[in-house]
């Protein structure tokens, strides 16, 4: 592969990334404004949590 295609899957990559961490945050913020669980993997397997257990979780 190319250095220069390298660098626009580089780009491509980081960018969804970015966007992927912001529509988490998006999730997390309107599941606490409406008292709503949200769905995270945890060891492997799908649990619901508060979005503040979510944050201890991420902090820990």
């Amino acid at each position: 592969m190319s250095p220069d295609k390298q660098n626009q899957l580089k780009k491509l990559q980081d960018g969804a990334t970015a966007a992927l961490k912001r529509a988490a945050q998006r999730a997390r913020e309107l599941a606490r404004k409406t008292g709503t669980k949200i769905v995270v993997m945890r060891d492997g397997a799908l649990v619901k949590e508060t979005p503040a257990d979510v944050r201890k979780s991420e902090s820990a």
